[in-house]
């Protein structure tokens, strides 16, 4: 088929690279956030990623930009909600003591802590609200919990659990209400911009080893691209089948990727799968 010719332009842009070169990597990006915008930054350097885990890198960093549109192109973001065992935002142990402008709490996933974050956002309880805090990664008092086993995918974008000992944040940046105007629209906007960036790491595959796939493939991305355009607010009944659509979509399409990159895709497209349940259950909500 004829790829969009976009599409071939930009492949033939040098390759990004998370593990080889994270520096390039972080500048490049930036340029292209300045450009495109986020979820075309997604598609794009999707296109031009060397791994899976660098095209879910680019476009965990998309979706951080709707947490933080004010956060600078250059800089690297990661959101941090899990604790373990939590089964309810309500149930959250990580605190916020306004009175001392302390924060102290456990949270079992921060992106690449350690290895060039630049801002943690930190959903914690601060009395009955949900707040998220803008902590600076190397901020005192943020502890790494050293990793007990390998994780199971995108293995160049390593998560840890960190220990916050009284991180003090009274300079933060504090978002209110952060379950209804991060939280639950990171779903979305995390769906639709590592979908896309690995979108394009399977188009990049495709066209490398002179592969056809069908026109319903390049029709579910630039469907996404289009409506996420037009909606960013959140999940709609129409969003979440065009999340659902450019997912089987890859499924089908990475089934033709071969060598190593299958071995890859084989073991990260697992990420895709994390979301389902609750996308779910956000449609039968949705429902009725």
């Amino acid at each position: 088929m004829m790829w969009p010719e976009g599409w071939m332009i930009t492949l033939k842009q040098p390759e990004l690279s998370l593990h080889k070169s994270p520096f390039t990597l972080r500048l490049t990006y930036g340029r292209l956030l300045r450009s495109v915008g986020p979820a075309s930054a997604a598609f794009s350097s999707g296109l031009r990623s060397d791994t899976p885990s660098t095209a879910f890198f680019c476009g965990y960093q998309a979706a951080i930009r709707f947490v933080d549109p004010l956060l600078e192109a250059e800089q690297w973001g990661a959101l941090c909600v899990s604790e373990k065992g939590l089964k309810s935002l309500s149930s959250m142990t990580t605190r916020l003591d306004h009175e001392r402008g302390w924060l102290s709490g456990v949270k079992s996933h921060a992106l690449m802590i350690g290895q060039g974050m630049d801002w943690l956002y930190i959903l914690a309880k601060r009395d009955d609200d949900i707040v998220a805090l803008k902590v600076a990664a190397n901020s005192d008092g943020i502890r790494i919990i050293p990793n007990q086993k390998p994780q199971p995918f995108v293995p160049d974008a390593q998560h840890s659990a960190i220990a916050l000992e009284a991180v003090d944040v009274k300079a933060a940046v504090i978002f209110t209400d952060a379950h209804a105007h991060i939280n639950r629209p990171f779903r979305y906007w995390e769906d639709v911009c590592v979908g896309l960036a690995f979108a394009g790491w399977i188009v990049r595959q495709l066209i490398m080893q002179e592969s056809d796939v069908s026109l319903d493939f390049s029709d579910a991305i630039q469907k996404i691209q289009s409506e996420f355009s037009n909606n960013t607010q959140g999940y709609s009944i129409d969003t979440l089948q065009l999340v659902d659509d450019l997912y089987r979509e890859m499924m089908i399409a990475g089934d033709q990727i071969v060598g190593d990159s299958a071995v890859s895709w084989k073991r990260d497209r697992l990420l895709l799968a994390l979301g389902e349940k609750a996308r779910q259950m956000l449609r039968e909500k949705m429902a009725d």
